[in-house]
């Protein structure tokens, strides 16, 4: 590795501060900028385990994820790229892996059935900053997303929430106006 990036300050990446809807974005964005080798050490407030679950479904065999810092008030995770790993196509603004939901008669759909956790709740914000204000997604998971709702509270949006005849559920939520 290089000595000049093992004591550089630019390895600390201080993500306390970025918003929850673009802060995933801006860590796999300097994910992509690293040069097999190269590390950052990401800071945050709190365990970042699910973004190590996120890294492990789609850079398996390609990180090495080893905390410096583990808490109660500041978590210190450094990031190495083992591998290389190929770039989306567009820049990243949610995980790579998530797609944006299909549009059907208005309603943006997005199925998240079959999927580990965290992936589900990534897939569906990701679809969630891609609305317009004002419409609605719905969304289907394998069981109630009792983690995404406090989330969708905080983005100030509505939901509702129903069991399905097959033991899934299916969650309207409807992005504010602007």
């Amino acid at each position: 590795m290089n000595p000049s990036l093992e004591s550089s300050t630019d390895t600390r990446f201080d993500v306390r501060p970025i918003p929850c809807r673009i802060k995933h974005g801006m860590i796999f964005e300097r994910w992509h900028n690293l040069a097999v080798g190269e590390h950052f050490t990401l800071v945050n407030d709190h365990d970042p385990v699910p973004l190590y679950y996120q890294f492990a479904a789609e850079f398996p065999h390609a990180f090495n994820w080893e905390y410096e810092e583990r808490g109660p008030e500041q978590f210190a995770v450094r990031i190495t790229r083992l591998a290389p790993t190929p770039r989306p196509a567009t820049p990243v603004t949610a995980p790579a892996a998530a797609p944006t939901g299909s549009a059907c008669g208005g309603v943006t759909l997005v199925d998240a059935r079959g999927l580990e956790p965290p992936e589900p709740m990534l897939r569906i914000l990701a679809a969630l900053e891609a609305l317009p204000p004002g419409d609605t997604l719905q969304a289907f998971t394998d069981r109630q997303p009792i983690h995404l709702l406090p989330e969708l509270g905080s983005r100030g949006c509505t939901h509702e929430g129903q069991a399905e005849a097959d033991g899934s559920w299916r969650t309207s939520i409807t992005k504010p106006r602007a």
